[in-house]
């Protein structure tokens, strides 16, 4: 039987390779053809979010328009795998940084916003938005009481007196993507009625228009935005959640950034996590550094910017207290070593929580995003799904803008850049993809 690391993973051969790992299929988020349409092949896209200008990598498909559109190269390609660093886990044996729950437990694509899933990171209405807005893009072009083809008018579990109609629904969906970027499907409009009808029962509100109304024009509208998206979303997340992708990031471009810092004389590292949740991925890259460093940590200036949506789970985060479920993924040694145990429950060590730093940001807001310290390495896993093409290209261009020269995105397994973006120049591993800027 092959010996195992601290982490509980068999070792592998000197040399060996990545985990026997496949990405799952990336699910198909909804989709609307009364997006704003693309602009034809060949054009440059107007400024990004952070003022500088990309060419479009127009997807294949029709436009609202009825265009056709080539698909374009996905672009820069690694043609090989970068050699593994030795693994700091193992003393240097070759041993791998796995030691989670097998894949199967790990890997699962996130489903929608409404399904129960990881939530990305937004916030506060940006200047501009619909809550000075007299009317919302899809409600504007339909007329009132249509229906929506194929949609059954589904009746709220909570509120049997309460039914949300087509035109209620479309306002509050467009709301919801104006001021974040979420996309809900049509599909999902009896979710979006079950889940806000106690909201609408707690304001003693009479119907979904009403609340519409209320999130637009009430004196108390930003304190209620941020209920509404604590409402829609979920969060599911763990400690060492895809410890293949977390395997990558420890022998490959971990090192070689600590290398760089290391020859310029600056040991001076930023790490940026969007879409942090409830804490557990920023202070799980904590505890990667803590291994890989050991010792020398004190000697670095380090800085995990984690940001998200709500200021709910941004307040536990900063708490640091944790339940074993939480817990599910991270090896005994690790849970040992990095928590203080406090009853049933498990406080993260205070040298941890001194290296994150915590904040709410709205990923649609070009001014909170241009506030982001420069970073070396970008981690925004299981958030870009939930938004439609145009979202996600401001996003990515704003990580792009973000992240210094040689740095690296790493995005959710089943997530692809794919359409989206030619500004990066892909490092294939097995089972993961890095993101590298180079120029």
């Amino acid at each position: 039987m092959p010996p195992s690391n601290r982490f509980g993973a068999p070792a592998t051969p000197a040399g060996g390779g990545a985990p026997s790992w496949q990405p799952a299929p990336r699910p198909t988020p909804g989709t609307d053809q009364g997006r704003s349409p693309l602009p034809a092949a060949g054009q440059t896209a107007a400024p990004s979010a952070m003022g500088q200008q990309r060419p479009w990598q127009s997807p294949g498909g029709h436009t609202p328009q009825g265009q056709t559109l080539p698909r374009s190269p996905l672009g820069q390609t690694s043609p090989r795998t970068p050699a593994a660093a030795q693994s700091p886990f193992s003393g240097g044996t070759g041993q791998r940084f796995t030691g989670f729950p097998k894949a199967d437990t790990d890997v699962r694509p996130p489903t929608s916003p409404l399904g129960g899933a990881t939530r990305p990171a937004t916030g506060f209405a940006p200047a501009g938005s619909p809550l000075n807005s007299p009317t919302s893009p899809s409600s504007a072009f339909r007329p009132a009481g249509s229906t929506l083809p194929g949609t059954p008018r589904a009746t709220s579990p909570f509120r049997k007196d309460l039914q949300i109609s087509d035109e209620e629904f479309l306002q509050l969906r467009d709301f919801i993507y104006l001021q974040c970027g979420i996309f809900i499907a049509e599909n999902r409009k009896y979710l979006v009625e079950n889940r806000l009808s106690n909201r609408i029962k707690d304001l003693n509100l009479k119907s979904y228009g009403e609340y519409y109304n209320y999130l637009r024009f009430d004196a108390n509208r930003r304190t209620e935005l941020n209920k509404l998206f604590e409402v829609v979303t979920t969060n599911e997340t763990s400690f060492f959640r895809n410890p293949p992708q977390l395997e990558v990031f420890q022998k490959n471009v971990l090192p070689e950034i600590l290398d760089r810092q290391r020859k310029t004389g600056h040991k001076r590292l930023r790490i940026w996590s969007a879409g942090c949740s409830t804490g557990e991925e920023p202070y799980t890259l904590a505890i990667i550094l803590h291994e890989v460093l050991k010792g020398e940590v004190a000697a670095w200036d380090i800085k995990i910017t984690a940001n998200d949506l709500s200021s709910a789970v941004l307040a536990a985060a900063r708490r640091g207290v944790y339940n074993e479920y939480a817990l599910r993924t991270t090896p005994k040694e690790i849970t040992g070593a990095y928590f203080s145990k406090e009853g049933a429950l498990y406080r993260i060590k205070p040298e941890l929580q001194r290296m994150v730093a915590f904040g709410q940001i709205n990923l649609n807001d070009k001014e909170q995003l241009r506030r982001v310290e420069k970073s070396q390495i970008v981690f925004c896993r299981n958030v870009i799904i939930y938004f439609d093409d145009e979202m996600k290209r401001k996003v990515i261009n704003a990580f792009y803008d973000n992240l210094e020269l040689n740095g690296a995105l790493l995005i959710g397994h089943s997530e692809s850049l794919h359409n989206i973006s030619r500004a990066f120049h892909l490092e294939h591993y097995k089972g993961t993809i890095v993101y590298r800027k180079l120029s």
